[in-house]
């Protein structure tokens, strides 16, 4: 097994777009498996293992490196062609839909799978301490973030090998980090109709933001709003205090807000 490969062709790019598929490689660089130890080790049925298996096969990403008989079974053993392999170079190469798709795919994936837990603590009405979901701007050099890259890698090794003990839950974490970049409109969108509507509890996932007139058009109209946040919520710097106090009933976040001390304060309050 190689130390590092670098991804060749787009072919190999979307068959890495696969969380499955990423899983499956981790776990082959510790050892050689067969596809049964893979499933078992994944909670996967086999047969979806092996169709994986043999996706990564057919483009280079995985090898077959023994092949044993047992009991009159032939058992096939494979390993990643690297223990890293790098993405970076194809996808500035690639033509820029096939890479945008690449990207769409791996992050629809880790939106799906939270949605699925966020679903579930919803059904269960409980508060799962393991769904985390955070927000936060950094200002930094590009050695310092490589510096915090690392620190991170090795935050998170102690944690990548089940270890047994009491309690232990597979966890999926997916962090990115992007420049910022403003958006021709907004860089959040602006309140959804549902969150303003006059319904008893309302949603909103996503960035959303509060300008004032939405809470002014809120009381001239004789509603109060209920407002249930996933991800980020921003207020607008302009909104006093009083009228989040007069036009805001019931306020629930689960991500990063954005509002001024006093506003916050008062959504803190409302939040109880």
């Amino acid at each position: 097994m190689l130390e590092h490969y670098e991804i060749e062709n787009i072919e190999q790019l979307r068959a890495i777009a696969d969380l499955l598929r990423l899983r499956i490689i981790d776990l082959l660089k510790t050892q050689p498996m067969t596809v049964t130890q893979l499933g078992e080790a994944l909670g996967e049925a086999p047969a979806r293992v092996h169709y994986h298996v043999r996706e990564l096969e057919k483009v280079g990403l995985l090898r077959l490196v023994e092949t044993r008989e047992k009991g009159g079974i032939l058992e096939k053993y494979y390993q990643p062609v690297a223990r890293d392999i790098a993405v970076e170079k194809q996808l500035l190469s690639a033509p820029p839909a096939d890479a945008v798709t690449v990207m769409s795919t791996v992050l629809s994936q880790m939106k799906e799978g939270f949605l699925r837990a966020f679903r579930h603590m919803l059904e269960q009405k409980v508060n799962d301490p393991y769904l985390g979901l955070g927000l936060t701007h950094l200002y930094m050099t590009a050695e310092e973030m490589k510096q915090l890259e690392d620190q991170m890698i090795d935050l998170f090794k102690p944690y990548e090998q089940r270890r047994g003990i009491e309690g232990e839950q597979e966890m999926v974490g997916f962090f990115t980090v992007y420049p910022s970049i403003a958006s021709p409109v907004s860089a959040f969108q602006k309140v959804p109709e549902a969150v303003t509507s006059s319904s008893p509890r309302t949603w909103a996932v996503g960035f959303v933001e509060f300008r004032r007139s939405d809470l002014e058009k809120a009381l001239a109209e004789g509603r109060r709003l209920q407002i249930e946040v996933i991800g980020v919520c921003r207020f607008a710097d302009d909104i006093p205090a009083d009228l989040v106090e007069r036009a805001v009933e019931h306020f629930h976040l689960t991500g990063k807000l954005y509002a001024s001390p006093a506003v916050r304060e008062v959504l803190l309050k409302k939040a109880a």
